[in-house]
């Protein structure tokens, strides 16, 4: 049976300035996560509710990395799997009043990732109860737990890859739902790759200087209009920071500043009608059947990750 797999970036957030003064780091940060990862780390949350009959029951949710498997050959990639423990509700016979009864039983679903380190890009798959959003929210919750340590701690962002948007595209869109009450974006400060941290080290970028000199690891900014016709889009300030998802770095088109998680971008209108770069769609490969190993499941998803980079750049 074939399987469906998607693709996330993979971001240094905390540190990302020590890259920039440094290009040894984001290796030294990397290699240090793939020692990191292992079997065990847990990240949970838990509610309370109430069944049918009004009784309380606690309903746990538990994530862990679980048959972690590391390849220094394959040029320091990992596979392992994220098991996820829930509750979820059954129909079941109460045989003593003959009703069907909805009542809550412990239930598990499992991923399968692979996570080539040096790429930054983590390689997996999904199930019903288990989607795409979800597995990036917990990867990342689950990397971040893997380093902290009793000296430091590291803080990573998970985003999924999905097809870019250029700048004129976003306008079309906004201008499209129309009396936009309000618009939101947030910028973050990108991983770079050689040509980028050369640009960075050896002509220094403005807007990339500014953050770096205030330590500011996500730039967030809120428009909100109650005046009737909605914001203005083609005023001078809300221009100017529209202008910027294109200008994160001149090396950085806003289509791929979107594909790698850097640039988020949402709006609503007076009416309801929504706007986000979530909308685009995500980038998807297939197996056509499940490897029956961990490494020839990390030989297949190396060999989809290389098309994917060599496809989009």
């Amino acid at each position: 049976m074939s399987i469906t797999l998607y693709f996330s970036k993979i971001n240094i957030n905390s540190h990302i300035f020590n890259v920039y003064n440094d290009r040894k780091e984001m290796q030294k940060i990397f290699e240090k996560l793939y020692i990191n990862i292992k079997d065990g780390i847990l990240y949970g949350n838990e509610t309370v509710g109430f069944d049918e009959s009004g009784k309380e029951y606690h309903d746990t949710t538990v994530y862990k990395f679980y048959s972690i498997l590391k390849f220094s050959d394959l040029d320091y990639t990992i596979t392992g799997k994220i098991v996820k423990k829930m509750t979820i509700f059954i129909n079941d016979l109460d045989e003593e009043t003959g009703e069907m009864i909805n009542k809550p039983t412990s239930h598990t679903e499992v991923i399968d990732f692979y996570f080539d380190i040096l790429k930054e890009i983590v390689c997996f798959h999904t199930t019903n109860r288990f989607g795409f959003k979800e597995f990036n929210d917990v990867f990342k919750e689950l990397i971040n737990r893997s380093m902290f340590t009793e000296d430091e701690e590291y803080y990573f962002k998970v985003s999924l890859w999905r097809e870019g948007l250029e700048l004129n595209d976003i306008k079309k869109q906004l201008k499209k739902i129309g009396n936009i009450e309000s618009l939101k974006i947030d910028i973050t400060p990108p991983n770079p790759d050689d040509e980028i941290l050369d640009n960075i080290q050896e002509n220094g970028e403005e807007y990339l200087e500014s953050i770096k000199e205030g330590n500011i690891t996500q730039r967030s900014i809120l428009f909100n209009s109650k005046a009737p016709q909605g914001l203005k889009l083609n005023s001078k300030m809300v221009n100017q920071e529209l202008d910027r998802v294109d200008n994160v770095h001149s090396s950085i088109s806003s289509e791929t500043a979107i594909q790698r998680g850097y640039i988020h971008l949402s709006a609503t209108s007076k009416n309801g009608r929504t706007f986000t770069t979530e909308d685009s769609r995500p980038v998807k490969d297939t197996l056509t059947e499940k490897p029956s190993s961990q490494r020839d499941f990390a030989l297949a998803c190396k060999d989809k990750v290389n098309a994917l980079l060599t496809y989009f750049t």
